[in-house]
């Protein structure tokens, strides 16, 4: 397992890469694959860390889980497969 340590390091050069990134281009212009992918690592270490609560995390804000249940619902009534043991 990774030290606490580490993963705050981590998610500190995370947070300064990506905040130098969106301070220093337009809106809309340079939001690439990566850089968001990094912000979502930041979110991720955060709730790691519990510098983001459980509650919060799983909002639309970040983890966007009722949208990921709302889908397997879908999926459910589309191919008639249940999700075996849903949390």
């Amino acid at each position: 397992m990774r030290s606490e340590q580490e993963i705050r390091d981590l998610k500190e050069e995370l947070e300064k890469l990506t905040g130098f990134i969106s301070e220093n281009t337009a809106p809309g212009k340079l939001c690439r694959e990566d850089e968001v992918y990094a912000c979502n690592v930041c979110d991720a270490l955060g709730w790691v860390l519990e510098d983001i609560l459980t509650d919060n995390f799983k909002t639309d804000a970040y983890l966007k889980l009722n949208k990921l249940k709302h889908s397997v619902r879908v999926l459910e009534r589309m191919t008639g497969k249940k999700l075996t043991n849903p949390a």
